[in-house]
């Protein structure tokens, strides 16, 4: 038989154990996410422009700096500027969606020269190749008086190969990061997105 005081251990340890059955597991803590939207540049050299959606999750209010930037290779040509450059600041409402839109402007940050871009340097070689041949063709007499018009025909093609490479653009799709960022926490989300220059 057991006495009055056991019974009502038992009793509690039930109820107390009943309690935490039925309160909820960890919560997660309310946060946000971002999406940015993949966008090819305007072929007339104007201003894109990328669609973002910051998304509240589990009852996250507050307010979001929002910014972008390219996220691929360091290198020597210029890709597009990214970025809000009127009110990066967008308010989130509990468990709603907020839109904004990212600006990319032609020929920004510097990155390096593309494949195409080097294979106009070598579409050039042909045309050095050609006069030093003819120059190793011509009697030792006429050499030398070539030799200054051959090394001034090279630096003339070097030249014009050159701007023409670097007047074209860049072209191909580069990788670009929208970051959100809560003012008050600090809290940071990212995502990437691509931006293709034709």
């Amino acid at each position: 038989m057991q006495s009055p005081g056991s019974r009502l251990s038992l009793v509690c340890t039930l109820v107390l154990a009943l309690i935490l059955l039925t309160l909820p597991a960890g919560a997660a803590p309310p946060t946000f996410t971002i999406a940015a939207t993949n966008i090819s540049m305007p072929s007339n050299g104007n201003t894109g422009s990328s669609p973002f959606t910051l998304t509240s999750v589990g009852g996250y209010a507050g307010q979001i700096r929002v910014d972008c930037s390219y996220s691929g290779a360091a290198m020597g040509a210029r890709v597009p500027s990214c970025g809000i450059f009127v009110n990066p600041v967008s308010t989130l409402a509990a468990n709603k969606n907020a839109q904004g839109s990212l600006t990319l402007v032609p020929y920004g940050k510097v990155i390096a020269y593309s494949a195409s871009a080097s294979g106009k340097w070598r579409s050039g070689m042909p045309v050095i190749a050609v006069p030093i041949l003819g120059m190793l063709l011509l009697p030792r007499r006429l050499r030398r008086r070539a030799r200054g018009m051959l090394l001034l025909f090279a630096v003339g093609v070097v030249i014009l190969t050159g701007v023409s490479a670097c007047s074209s653009g860049l072209s191909g799709t580069f990788a670009y990061t929208v970051n959100a960022v809560d003012i008050k926490t600090n809290t940071t989300v990212t995502a990437p997105f691509t931006v293709t220059v034709p």
